[in-house]
């Protein structure tokens, strides 16, 4: 059955956002998405497109594009961080967002994340760091976190409806451009500062990274594995090169082959 055919699950929302520079790996996003998780809304936040890109992208069925107001952000963190003033322009109701960072993809479909979620509040995978590790110290002062909690992950994540958003908005604007990480330091302090109920999950599965397999996953065709199980995430946070367009490309070839086949699939069906 073709995703125009599916019936679309507005129970659970997929958030993600980008810039004109970013572009081109949204592409690679938006056609695993298609394969993968195609009754599930594709929500994209406009950190700063071309006209052209806007266009666009509201001629792809099942993408919803939600426009940028007010001042132009000076960096792509500051719109990833205000998820909650862009969701203003998505009037339908949800119960589950998915974020997902537009450098990383699909590659196996999500199991029914409502299920999971229930009695929890996010569903995520705390990275292999500390705060100590990872959070430079004038972030840690500001935020009132403690150095020996676990870090987490803000390139791919699941909420209930109703957590985090606010604060993760409020404490990025606190840390704007200090440290390293500003924009995730703010997202990890929101969690430990709601005391957020979390369901935690294997990161090699359900988020492949730099910091998890992405190194060690094994391959078969467009199937990614950590230790026998299907990821669901790719993310080229790490271990890439970049094309001139933008473009993040594996440096694994095993790897840059899916993103190749999703970019293809975009292509074919999506280009302008």
């Amino acid at each position: 059955m073709s995703s125009q055919n599916q019936v679309m699950d507005t129970a659970t929302v997929i958030v993600t956002g980008a810039d004109a520079y970013h572009f081109s790996n949204l592409h690679i996003l938006i056609g695993s998405w298609k394969v993968n998780n195609p009754t599930l809304p594709l929500l994209v936040c406009d950190f700063g497109f071309t006209p052209n890109q806007v266009e666009l992208l509201k001629t792809i069925s099942g993408v919803v594009y939600l426009p940028r107001k007010g001042v132009a952000f000076t960096h792509p963190w500051e719109g990833k961080a205000a998820i909650i003033d862009f969701l203003k322009e998505y009037t339908k109701p949800y119960e589950v967002l998915i974020w997902i960072d537009a450098d990383a993809l699909f590659v196996s479909p999500y199991p029914n994340l409502a299920q999971l979620i229930k009695g929890y509040d996010m569903i995520i995978d705390p990275h292999i760091n500390s705060i100590a590790e990872i959070m430079h110290e004038c972030n840690i002062e500001v935020l009132n976190v403690r150095k020996e909690d676990p870090y987490f992950s803000a390139g791919c994540w699941i909420a209930r409806k109703g957590v985090l958003l606010e604060n993760y908005h409020t404490f990025t604007q606190r840390v704007k451009g200090k440290g390293n990480l500003w924009e995730c330091d703010a997202f990890v302090a929101a969690i430990y500062h709601e005391k957020l109920k979390l369901l935690e999950v294997d990161g090699g599965v359900w988020h492949s990274r730099g910091k998890t397999s992405l190194a060690t996953c094994t391959v078969k065709d467009l199937n990614a594995f950590h230790n026998g199980q299907l990821i669901y995430v790719l993310h080229a946070n790490a271990e890439y090169t970049v094309r001139n367009d933008g473009r993040r490309i594996f440096n694994r070839l095993e790897l840059a082959k899916i993103q190749d086949y999703y970019e293809a699939y975009f292509l074919k069906h999506h280009s302008s």
